[in-house]
């Protein structure tokens, strides 16, 4: 299935993205005053800006939502002008995913009291994009199918990672619209998420076969998502009604000023998905990658290397005796000389300069927390 399918659901699709994340393993680069998520890889366009646009036109602009901190509402506006003021919602606090996307349900039901929502972050690479688009309209007709469904998409796992939590499926889905949308994917039940393990149990994970990565793209009606907070969350869904009460009256801010930051933090996946029934997972047949470290850019570029495997991107490079380096740096006329190295990350900015080597990248946070204890903020 191609991208000549049109989009025609008889159901209202809105997009919530996520974009509140800080994205401190891409340092220096991604910083307090310019996230992971307003940066650009590929392309001149932002991640959350290339997130948008690949779902048209399944879900055009107008039917966008974007959750994010009120520090970065500014950095949205610059990434998305084509977004409505009122479509960009600036939590007053981080509370995590499920407040936030109880948040974004209340106020999509406002409008809409049958609303389904994708949910997805800001900050994932995706290709091709019809493939995707065509993913989330069988997602979103599995829901209208059965209005109680939860539906995530599990991405196949090519290596036994730690970063990423595991959704473990297990039968496929007999279901109408299963069978219509088979040349494309499989539906599978759920069995139970798990959360990021140790290498032993992710080779594990990845002989099964039966276990994908949580993404964190979800499809569901606003008003399920609710009512299963209500559920296992009575306090959260208690908050939550007070600033629906609130929406389009002139407390409507002092409400969520005062309800929001006393929310508890917790993940959509704690609160929901661990506890929940009736979970669907598609098993995608995109390729994906969420740029959670600079060794994506192995991934991201890949072909792009030169014959002893290192990568330049942004920068001229010279690399003499190395092999299997990353350079990234946005001044094309800068040059980097390498000599005698091997599996380095070097990144630069402006004012500040990542050497590490490849088996450090998770480590690359640790650089923000000396910072902080050295009250050296300008490079946060």
């Amino acid at each position: 299935m191609g991208n000549r399918l049109s989009y025609l659901l008889p159901i209202m699709l809105h997009t919530v993205i996520i974009a509140g994340g800080s994205g401190t393993r891409l340092w220096p680069e991604s910083r307090e005053a310019k996230a992971k998520q307003f940066l650009s890889f590929e392309t001149d366009q932002t991640m959350i800006g290339a997130t948008a646009c690949r779902l048209d036109p399944l879900v055009p602009m107008d039917r966008v939502c974007v959750v994010t901190g009120r520090s970065m509402v500014e950095n949205v506006r610059e990434s998305l002008p084509g977004l409505a003021a009122d479509r960009i919602l600036g939590e007053p606090a981080a509370r995590n995913t499920a407040p936030c996307i109880g948040w974004a349900a209340v106020k999509l039901l406002h409008d809409d009291p049958d609303t389904t929502m994708i949910v997805l972050p800001a900050d994932h690479i995706i290709r091709p994009e019809d493939v995707f688009r065509n993913t989330l309209q069988f997602a979103a007709e599995l829901v209208d199918e059965a209005p109680e469904r939860l539906v995530t998409l599990g991405i196949t796992p090519t290596f036994p990672s730690t970063s990423y939590g595991y959704i473990q499926r297990n039968e496929r889905l007999d279901s109408p619209i299963a069978d219509r949308w088979r040349s494309l994917t499989t539906a599978y039940r759920v069995v139970r998420f798990h959360e990021k393990p140790p290498v032993e149990t992710a080779e594990k994970f990845l002989a099964a076969g039966n276990f994908g990565w949580n993404a964190g793209i979800f499809v569901w009606k606003a008003k399920t998502v609710l009512d299963l907070l209500r559920r296992y969350e009575p306090e959260i869904a208690e908050r939550l009604d007070r600033i629906a009460q609130s929406i389009g009256t002139p407390n409507e801010v002092a409400v969520l000023d005062e309800q929001f930051p006393l929310i508890k933090k917790i993940s959509i996946d704690y609160a929901v998905m661990e506890r929940a029934d009736s979970i669907v997972m598609l098993e995608t047949a995109f390729d994906w990658d969420d740029v959670g470290t600079w060794c994506s850019l192995d991934r991201i570029y890949a072909g792009q290397h030169d014959v002893a495997g290192n990568l330049a991107v942004g920068p001229k490079l010279l690399a003499i005796n190395s092999s299997g380096c990353v350079v990234r740096s946005n001044d094309p006329k800068h040059l980097f000389a390498l000599l005698g190295l091997e599996d380095l990350i070097v990144v630069q900015t402006a004012d500040a300069t990542l050497i590490a080597r490849k088996d450090q990248e998770e480590a690359v946070r640790n650089v923000i927390d000396e910072l902080r204890k050295r009250n050296w903020n300008d490079f946060l």
